[in-house]
């Protein structure tokens, strides 16, 4: 009897040890989460394959700047990685459901969501700037019809900026407008302000419109892993990882052809 009572015991033991992590402070944090990936040697990844340049398919294969941030991230846990295709409308449900162990696809962060999901630290905020080429009033602004930041110019000539809309069609015809200063400035996403500065220098950040973070999201029952990723995080910021993954991805959200402008 006694001898069943101990294998009993010793049979929890090693179950807790096995789903748990004890910490410096003596506690253990259950994260079954962490020990599914590390049981099968993978990460499961989801991601919406819209979202460039952040996620997209490329060759039948995932790609893009989140694509390669979880591969990285993968690495520093040493199991392989597996990407899952999804919709961002559905992403938390199949995340809750287990389908996957994290989503990377350009999420922004979403508090009503943190009954069931964690977020990472802010690896990347893309909301809108205003944008100048040289020191001159702005009165002449550009910007994509029908995208967010034609929303913002709207709301700004709404609150009494003097301003005159310019719309270009694609981001390529707006980087034509402001190259060949037929606008003042612009407004673009931060990402494709990246793109616009690595063309031409001189271009200068006025002011920040928007802010809209993007997180890495893992389930809610799993702190660790949690725990792991921002640490990711904060070495990826102090090492180059971010200025390299941001020079492949974003820079070329516009053409890297030459600008002809009338009259030249």
């Amino acid at each position: 009897m006694l001898q069943r009572i101990g294998l009993g015991f010793l049979i929890i033991y090693l179950l807790v040890i096995t789903i748990s992590e004890i910490q410096p402070t003596g506690g253990i944090v259950v994260d079954p989460v962490l020990t599914r990936i590390r049981t099968r040697a993978q990460l499961r990844v989801g991601y919406d394959p819209g979202s460039l340049p952040f996620t997209t398919i490329i060759n039948n294969h995932a790609a893009g700047h989140d694509i390669d941030l979880a591969t990285k991230f993968a690495e520093t846990l040493g199991v392989e990685v597996l990407f899952v295709p999804t919709g961002l409308d559905a992403a938390y449900d199949e995340l809750q459901q287990g389908h996957f162990d994290m989503i990377a696809s350009a999420m922004p962060y979403a508090p009503e969501q943190g009954w069931r999901a964690r977020f990472s630290t802010v690896y990347f905020d893309d909301g809108l700037v205003l944008l100048q080429r040289q020191t001159v009033p702005i009165k002449r602004i550009g910007v994509v019809f029908g995208a967010d930041s034609d929303t913002m110019l709207r709301r700004m000539h709404h609150e009494g900026r003097a301003v005159t809309p310019v719309y270009g069609e694609t981001t390529a015809e707006l980087w034509q407008l402001f190259a060949c200063d037929v606008v003042d400035a612009v407004i673009v996403e931060e990402s494709i302000a990246w793109a616009m500065h690595d063309y031409d220098a001189s271009i200068r950040r006025v002011e920040a419109l928007s802010y809209v973070p993007y997180v890495l999201v893992v389930p809610h029952d799993a702190p660790l892993l949690h725990e792991a990723l921002n640490r990711f995080l904060a070495d990826a910021d102090d090492d180059g990882t971010f200025v390299a993954l941001r020079q492949k991805w974003l820079v070329g959200a516009i053409p890297r052809s030459p600008v002809q402008c009338s009259g030249n």
